[in-house]
């Protein structure tokens, strides 16, 4: 006897839990029907609505989250990625104009101050295209990420500096 009380309170895992946890909802939800606090709900006996027939077994996972209007993960991720390549887009129309007007200063320059200002502008020019660089690998990180999460016929293509430089 001593035994089965010891072996009641020792913790058989989280499934034993989560059964114990199932079960007092379960005597709850029955205490509630008893009372008649469950009766003249909206939608009281109707089935709930199939959203999506080819769901099979996931079929209540996306009503739930249907409802709550919870996004697939793969969808914030592409909106991420999004805004992600805008925003890189505008830093490089930036640098462009930043280049331009750079190239009419050296133009109106002394001559004995061109060349620092030249090498001033490379040195500037060069950060920036890493910074870019470094961008581009963490969106593509974020691509790779959205990639392996849905079928080939929703997959984004890796950005490239060069893909921007049109935009």
């Amino acid at each position: 006897r001593a035994s089965r009380l010891i072996l009641a309170l020792v913790d058989d895992g989280p499934y034993a839990r989560l059964r114990r946890r199932e079960r007092r909802i379960d005597e709850h939800l029955r205490e509630l029907a008893e009372m008649g606090e469950l009766s003249k709900l909206p939608g009281e006996g109707a089935p709930l609505v199939d959203d999506d027939p080819t769901a099979g077994d996931r079929w209540a996972a996306r009503h739930i989250a249907k409802n709550a209007n919870v996004a697939p993960e793969f969808v914030e991720l592409r909106r991420e990625i999004a805004d992600r390549r805008n925003s890189l887009v505008r830093r490089l129309r930036a640098h462009r104009e930043w280049l331009e007007d750079r190239a009419a200063l050296l133009r109106d320059l002394p001559a004995e101050r061109i060349l620092d200002a030249a090498r001033a502008t490379t040195d500037f020019d060069g950060r920036v295209g890493s910074e870019l660089r470094s961008a581009i690998g963490e969106i593509n990180a974020l691509v790779a990420r959205h990639n392996l999460r849905v079928p080939i016929a929703l997959q984004i293509v890796p950005l490239a500096l060069e893909d921007l430089r049109g935009d």
